[in-house]
């Protein structure tokens, strides 16, 4: 296929283009092809055999010309809807007289007959209710809705019967017309994600109004939220705004003194990330006075808060001064970048959407409600997100839950403090009565980091302690050939067909009237849509999908057949011919169904069964990779022979990981080094589990002795029969085994030898007081014990 991408304008033109292509270096000015999202194991899995094979070309608006030479295979266009206008379809005869109709063609023209060259195009519209508007401005059709009409129409004509897919999918947080109760929403909508649901699931920032009643004697509350004015003049209503209020000075420094308190705390536990406040202000003259005041104030090293560190940026700025200005915006997510405040009039759309905003101070000019996504929505992406710092994210949940439980967070990563005038608290009291958790108190005393404290390798121990692995992929293999089942060795249905066929053929469903117990209808158990083939297709699709999710939609066709086979020639111990109406019926009673279903699922199970992992040659990850860790400081235990003087455990069920570091790897003399494995390690073993979807199994802990490099899983005694605890098994001793036929380079001091085991709670309290070693034969015995209970439930 063939795709389009649209978007509003340059701001989101340019979010997307660093999706695809990676961001800009802003020194540079050269994109990062690393950064790009295909890198990201979310959107393509590492070792999939299709990754290197996948190639989609990335056209940017100026790679389209009217002379360009369309692709031969699929590429994503990327481009804003300005660049979509179309000939007009109107001229004048003085315009023909002196030839100004005479123009190059519009940008819109090119494109169209660009995209029309293709016969299937799929369309995403990005921001989509600009599209859907019922009119422009000027009561004109808009352009974008324009000209996806004349694309759709030429595309149409040029290939008739030949042309494909011509699909349009829209991507909008506001899909409707109108405003407050005049909302009308789109007839379009299939799917609804809003900002709840992402609070929910913990995808952006968590929102805390700070209220602080009084600082310095002043009490808020009483002051006024809206500017100083003069008197107004002649039939003017009010007056012109003069200067700042008390009321917006006390909200402004309360957020100053939150920034400033973050960036001490940040910088005190080495977190490398720049805290920015916003200032939301809803007119340009008050924007322009709070950069006055900020220019007469120092920050916590008193330094002023100069052109350096807050940006301005309104409507009333030059062309040129406005340009200049968003390229600026991209400093507040640059670390190093001294940009600290940002002061903007509710002007910044779609698009601008920032990760090191962790305070919002809002100047209203009136009582009028603003929007939530107003006054939040351009500060709620992620500071610190789980796949670039995992080991926070147990501490995040914790705060979570804690505002929850309406306390104050005990930590503030990826929190968006919003500062507003105790007059708007019952705003966000029923934002809080729609199901939103938003904190509300003073977090002025409450730590910014909790107990999180960074713990750096200790260069000494580096070459005493540090472990290695050689990177491994996981090897999907082929797609499993479906020819190879033997339907002979399937089981056979548990019951005879003829009397089944029998019972059925009598089987009838009476219908009876709940309230007054009257029987009002009998009907037979019957399908006037089902017949064979029917049958084969959605026993087919049930085979091949898990849940909702496709997982072997490609072999449907082969696995019809296999199911085909079976069913006819040995499921019922004979051959059936299923054409018959008088047979096929038996295929659409539910406990015949489930069986051919589980039966071949578990046959291509079997096929795919076994895992096989690749190494990358001559590449090793170390834990020296990683030379800082963030631990909990109250969920970490001293270790000696670690590269790490600290190691962390899980905040919760914890205590046996803590007690077996403590109790047997810091005392067994056997143990020469060891480590709790952090996410950031990207030791990872590739599963599939009970059900055959993909996942990425982390170990607990990495232990060397001097003869093997052991990987070991502690685990609940609750936990140890899951079918999924025996399938993981299986993936790392096939990755041991694998990693064991890898001889180490020169300069590792380590055995090449590896073994994965696991310990039960109750094997280890059941022992305790035993070394390391004498441990060994037991947790083998146990890892052994749970792949054979696994292979009995053929999920293998």
């Amino acid at each position: 296929f063939r795709f389009l991408v649209v978007t509003p304008g340059h701001e989101v033109l340019n979010r997307l283009l660093d999706s695809f292509k990676g961001k800009k270096d802003l020194k540079t000015d050269n994109r990062m092809p690393e950064t790009s999202d295909y890198k990201r194991s979310l959107f393509m899995r590492e070792g999939s055999h299709w990754r290197d094979r996948f190639h989609l070309d990335i056209l940017e608006p100026d790679a389209v010309k009217s002379n360009t030479t369309p692709p031969d295979g699929p590429f994503v266009f990327i481009t804003n809807w300005q660049q979509f206008r179309l000939k007009s379809t109107t001229s004048n005869l003085w315009d023909k007289f002196t030839g100004a109709d005479v123009e190059e063609m519009p940008r819109g023209e090119i494109i169209a007959d660009f995209l029309s060259e293709y016969p299937d195009l799929v369309i995403m519209n990005d921001e989509a209710h600009h599209v859907h508007g019922k009119k422009s401005a000027t009561g004109d059709e808009l352009v974008w809705r324009q000209f996806m009409n004349v694309l759709y129409k030429r595309l149409d004509e040029g290939h008739k019967d030949e042309r494909g897919i011509f699909l349009q999918i829209d991507f909008s947080a506001t899909p409707f017309y109108g405003s407050a109760e005049k909302r009308e929403y789109f007839p379009h909508v299939i799917y609804d994600y809003d900002l709840l649901n992402a609070m929910q699931e913990m995808l952006v920032k968590q929102l805390f109004l700070e209220q602080r009643q009084a600082i310095a004697g002043e009490s808020l509350e009483e002051l006024d939220f809206r500017a100083e004015r003069h008197e107004p003049e002649g039939s003017h209503k009010r007056g012109e705004i003069k200067a700042l209020s008390a009321g917006q000075k006390l909200l402004l420094d309360i957020g100053r003194k939150k920034l400033e308190q973050l960036t001490v705390e940040f910088k005190k536990k080495d977190i490398d990330k720049k805290p920015v406040m916003m200032v939301l202000c809803e007119d340009t003259r008050v924007a322009d006075l709070t950069a006055e005041h900020f220019a007469r104030l120092t920050d916590e090293n008193g330094q002023y808060y100069d052109k350096n560190k807050v940006l301005v940026i309104h409507s009333a700025l030059s062309d040129k001064e406005l340009d200049k200005t968003r390229k600026d915006l991209d400093r507040i997510d640059m670390d190093d970048d001294p940009l600290r405040v940002v002061i903007s009039v509710l002007m910044l759309r779609e698009g601008f959407d920032k990760n090191n905003i962790c305070v919002t101070v809002v100047l209203r000019a009136t009582e009028a409600d603003l929007l939530l996504e107003q006054i939040v929505g351009r500060g709620l992406r992620l500071m610190f997100p789980s796949y670039e710092y995992p080991q926070l994210q147990d501490a995040k949940v914790e705060a979570y839950q804690e505002i929850r439980r309406k306390k104050n967070p005990s930590n503030s990563f990826d929190f968006l403090f919003v500062v507003e005038h105790p007059r708007f608290v019952e705003f966000y009291n029923k934002l809080k009565e729609q199901g939103y958790v938003i904190g509300i108190g003073d977090t002025s005393g409450e730590p910014t980091t909790g107990d999180i404290i960074p713990v750096d390798a200790v260069t000494t121990r580096i070459p005493l302690y540090d472990i290695a692995w050689p990177i491994q992929i996981f090897d999907e293999g082929r797609m499993p050939e479906i020819s190879r089942i033997d339907i002979k060795t399937l089981p056979k249905y548990q019951g005879d067909f003829n009397q089944l066929k029998k019972y059925l053929s009598k089987l009838i469903i009476q219908e009876t009237h709940v309230e007054t117990g009257a029987k009002t209808k009998t009907w037979k158990l019957d399908n006037d849509y089902f017949d064979y083939n029917h049958f084969l297709r959605q026993a087919s699709k049930a085979v091949s999908t898990r849940g909702k999710t496709p997982i072997l939609s490609a072999k449907q066709a082969e696995i019809a057949g296999i199911i085909d086979d079976y069913v006819s020639e040995y499921c019922f111990g004979e051959h059936i011919d299923f054409i018959n109406p008088e047979n096929y019926h038996i295929l659409n009673y539910q406990p015949v169904f489930d069986h051919i279903v589980e039966t071949i699922s578990m046959a291509i199970i079997k096929l795919i069964e076994g895992y096989k992992f690749e190494v990358k040659k001559g590449v090793w990850g170390k834990l020296s990779d990683v030379p800082r860790i963030m631990v909990r400081e109250s969920k970490s235990v001293v270790t000696e022979r670690s590269i790490y003087p600290r190691n962390g455990y899980q905040p919760k069920g914890g205590g046996f990981e803590r007690d077996f570091m403590q109790e047997v790897l810091n005392n067994s003399a056997d143990v020469l080094a060891f480590a709790k494995l952090d996410r950031k390690h990207k030791l990872k073993v590739t599963y599939r589990d009970e059900t055959g979807i993909l996942r990425n199994y982390e170990v607990d802990f990495i232990v060397k002795t001097p003869d093997k490099i052991y990987l070991v899983e502690t685990k609940a005694d609750k936990d140890i029969d899951s079918p999924n605890i025996a399938v993981k098994v299986q993936a790392a001793t096939a990755w041991c085994e694998q990693a064991s036929l890898v001889p180490c380079n020169e300069y590792m001091s380590q055995p090449q030898e590896w073994e994965y085991l696991i310990i039960s709670e109750s094997l280890y309290k059941d022992n305790k007081g035993l070394s390391f070693e004498a441990f060994v034969p037991l947790c083998r015995g146990l890892r052994d014990n749970i792949v054979a209970k696994g292979k009995e439930r053929l999920f293998i």
